[in-house]
Order: C-alpha cells, then structure tokens, then sequence
C-alpha cells in the first residue's frame, strides 16, 4: 500500500520530532505519580459509502484519526492528531481495492495557560472559524456531508499562534484571535482543499457556548498562496438545543480581491439545519444550503435529508439523501452514508 505524504519527509519527521519532545516526560515532574498519568490516547474512524448520480458507488475508509494529548502543567499541554483519509475500499465495477491512503498531520501545537482565563496556543490548529470546524469529528456532527459554507471560503487550518481570553467559563463568552506569518505545515493537498494559504490573521467572538446554545462571530483576512488573492471573510453561527429539536445555521460572506477573472467579487452563502430526535436514539435530519461562488456562474442550492442512529454519543449511523442543484462544486446529488465511531 502506497501513502502519498503531501508534504516533505522533512516536514514529517520534524513534526513527530516534536511531538517526541513534547511527550517526554518534564524534568520537574512529581517523581511520586508516572508522567504516563497526564498523556491521553484517542482518536475515531469512519467508514463512508457514496453513491452520487452518475458516478460508481463507492466504501472508503474516509477518517482514521489518532489523537495524543498530554496535560502536565501551565506551560506544557501539547495535543498531536494525526490522520489517515481517503482509503479506497471497494468501488462499483472495480471491486476491492484497499490500495492507497493519505496522511496528514492535522494537528500540533502546545497551549500555555498564561493565567487562568488567557490561552496561548502555538503551532498548528483548527482555524476558530465557526464551531463546526472545532467539532469537526465525524461521531459528533450529523451529517456525512459537510456544508460548503462551513468551508469553502476560508483557512481551516492555521500554522501560527492563537490567544483566547475567557470573559466567563460559565457562559462561554469568549474572544480568540490568531496569526499564521507563514504557509501551513504539512497541507493537505488540492485535491481535498480549493486553495493554501501564504498568511491568515483572524478573531472570533463567541458571546455564548454552553449545552443550551451557542452563537460566533468570525473574521479571517487570507493571503492565498502563489496566487495574488486576498480573502477577507465574515460569518456568523450558531446553534439552539431545544427539548424536541436541535436548530442550526451560519451565514457567510468573503470579499474576493483578485486579479483573475471571476464572475463576481466575492463568495457568499449559508444553511440552515435541523435535528428532531425520533424514538430508541433515531433522528431526523433536514437541511437546506445556498451558495454563491465568486468563480462560478451559477449559485449551488442543496437540500439533505437523513436518520441518525446515535446510540451513545460516541458512535453514528447516518443515512442520507442530497439534492444539489446549479453548479455541482462538491455535495453531488446522491445517496450517502457513513459509521463513525470515537475510541
């Protein structure tokens, strides 16, 4: 089997280079408890299957997520996600295949506890940039398919530092901003993603995170690497957890600055989603998304439906329909379906 690193070895070996560093155990240290006690092993996998129209039906290991994080003290608190994606099962009219995967590097980075409502973060992370990126996992969201207004537009990752200050634990009622000064470590290729960043900064205002509800407000300014684009994006999320349903939905627009011919000087769009828990933890799933592309024609319009069986919460079956009209970027009309289960 053949893994496709898209970044240079270097780049790999530094990466777990760090993390060795990290992981080992402080010289200052409690030698009465096993610095063993502080590390924690995790991760999740999904197993996709897609039928789109017009294209073969296909099973693919599309997540296995490895996730080491370690909480020794103020200063050292490093987090290593590493992932496998992309690994062909089985294909309609090929059969079994099993002969590829990706790897990546997903995240790394150390948090500083500088007091007790201020956080350093440095290396590399998930952009704040709505609170669908942070989840992200595939277990904890309901859909097998993201939207697109979740990302399309902007950086969803950041190789930089990021500085959160807590206004009240209880509430949530927070302020993030982050910097990367140079082009993401180890990026997935472009394949997976529209575009690389050279340099991002950004901010994101969380007035309210709690089992309740929550509400954001993001900005990200990008710098599109090897290209002369900059991307400079505003949205704002949130979510509201009510006894019989789970409301959803994000708003985005990002003014587009290029010299490239595009239809229009910016994207814009959004989605609204629902979930109505059913009986024995079945669910139902709406939702309705419109997108507008600066470099597209035609705006993509998206209707899902689907059940989610969430036995507990660590662990999904999902089963949906999509319906995509107008320009088909990604989310091609189909059937899809997925496992996902966090270990």
């Amino acid at each position: 089997m053949s893994f496709l690193l898209h970044s240079n070895r270097r780049a790999l070996v530094c990466a777990f280079s760090l993390a060795m560093i990290y992981f080992a155990p402080p010289l200052y240290a409690d030698k009465s408890a096993s610095w063993l006690d502080a590390v924690t092993v995790s991760g999740y996998a999904k197993l996709a299957t897609s039928s789109p129209n017009r294209a073969p039906t296909a099973v693919e290991l599309d997540d296995l997520s490895l996730f080491v994080s370690g909480k020794f003290n103020r200063w050292l608190n490093p987090f290593l996600e590493a992932e496998a994606y992309k690994i062909p099962l089985w294909e309609e009219g090929k059969g079994a295949q099993f002969n590829s995967a990706q790897l990546v590097v997903e995240r790394l980075y150390n948090d500083i506890h500088v007091t007790e409502n201020d956080t350093l973060r440095a290396g590399k992370f998930l952009a704040p940039i709505n609170h669908w990126n942070i989840v992200h996992a595939a277990p904890l969201v309901w859909t097998t398919n993201r939207p697109v207004t979740s990302s399309y537009s902007r950086a969803n990752y950041v190789t930089g530092v990021n500085v959160r200050h807590d206004f009240d634990a209880l509430s949530g009622h927070a302020l993030e901003v982050y910097w990367q000064p140079v082009e993401e470590f180890n990026p997935k290729p472009l394949t997976e993603h529209e575009r690389h960043y050279q340099t991002v900064a950004g901010a994101r205002w969380i007035a309210h995170e709690d089992l309740d509800y929550y509400l954001g407000v993001s900005f990200q300014h990008a710098d599109v690497a090897k290209s002369n684009e900059i991307r400079n994006s505003i949205s704002v999320d949130g979510n509201w957890q009510h006894k019989w349903f789970e409301l959803e939905s994000e708003l985005l627009f990002t003014q587009v600055d290029t010299d490239q011919l595009h239809y229009r000087n910016h994207d814009w769009g959004g989605y609204v989603q629902m979930a109505v828990p059913l009986v024995e933890h079945f669910n139902l799933i709406g939702r309705y998304e419109h997108f507008e592309f600066a470099n597209k024609l035609a705006a993509t319009d998206t209707a899902l439906g689907g059940i989610v069986y969430r036995p507990v919460p660590r662990l999904s079956f999902k089963l949906e329909w999509q319906q995509t009209h107008g320009s088909i970027f990604q989310n091609q009309t189909g059937l899809y379906s997925s496992i996902a289960v966090l270990f």
